[in-house]
């Protein structure tokens, strides 16, 4: 008996990856349906999950086109009124422009004769969503995508990276694969600028609380004063530190969170602090 072909896991990147994509994986002349996208990031991926606000919508006979949009750019979504697709196209023409909507896809992209990518998505999934699955969606993307660029990060600096050696820095082997691929496929990608925006969406949506100045002060005295090895503080022993002060470890993460976004301290790499 075969046993059923597994389906491709779906994942969660946000517009700007799947904008900046320059890269489609060739694929065997006899194998079917799409190619895979290979992002900046590395990410190897036919199928995603993305959330947002419906931001344009035209509904026709045979064809229903929406724009999806997130904090970081916008997500091109079409539905073809077939056997295949005619409940997901019920479902977009039921979306009204400013819904919040999450929607899982196959990547279908498009080469012009400039060698210009453009992406669309093929829907298989459309559900409305809230506020709450809108903020969870956005803090879970950009932490898978700041892994990533700690991964990469790591690779850049070593002149023979492997996913072996990415592995034994922490780093799982879905996240060292991805690395090699964008330090192989995307030497010149501005990767600090995604680094930015990933922050910038992790920012809009943790409002730190107002920290003390004292405990503020103890948490920057602390990675400043214990970057032992010059590779920067250790997020663990930031917590312990504080712990012993009474604080919750929330709290820690709220401060050096405050702390990076008022340029007093930076990450070096994974878990790891400096001062500036």
């Amino acid at each position: 008996m075969i046993a059923p072909k597994k389906r491709e896991p779906a994942k969660w990147i946000f517009a700007k990856e799947l904008k900046d994509c320059m890269m489609i994986e060739e694929k065997d002349p006899d194998e079917k349906g799409k190619p895979y996208v290979i992002t900046p990031l590395g990410t190897r991926a036919k199928r995603i999950l993305i959330t947002g606000t419906v931001t344009s919508k035209n509904s026709e006979e045979n064809l229903t086109k929406v724009a999806v949009s997130d904090a970081t750019g916008t997500f091109y979504v079409n539905a073809f009124a077939n056997d295949f697709n005619i409940e997901q196209k019920n479902d977009l023409d039921g979306l009204e422009t400013e819904t919040l909507v999450t929607i899982m896809g196959r990547i279908n992209p498009f080469r012009t004769d400039d060698g210009v990518y453009y992406f669309n998505i093929n829907p298989e999934f459309v559900a409305r969503a809230d506020s709450t699955a809108v903020d969870f969606w956005n803090l879970r993307t950009a932490y898978v995508a700041k892994r990533k660029l700690y991964a990469i990060r790591e690779a850049m600096k070593s002149e023979t990276p492997d996913e072996d050696g990415l592995s034994k820095l922490g780093y799982s082997r879905e996240e060292a694969e991805d690395a090699m691929r964008a330090k192989q496929q995307y030497k010149e990608y501005d990767f600090q600028r995604f680094q930015e925006v990933a922050q910038g969406v992790i920012d809009s949506l943790i409002k730190p609380s107002s920290q003390s100045t004292e405990t503020k002060k103890f948490v920057l005295e602390y990675v400043r004063d214990n970057d032992t090895d010059g590779k920067g503080c250790r997020y663990e022993d930031v917590v312990i530190a504080a712990s012993n002060q009474g604080m919750e470890q929330t709290e820690v993460d709220e401060i050096l969170n405050a702390l990076g976004s008022d340029g007093e301290i930076y990450e070096v790499s994974l878990k790891r602090y400096k001062a500036l």
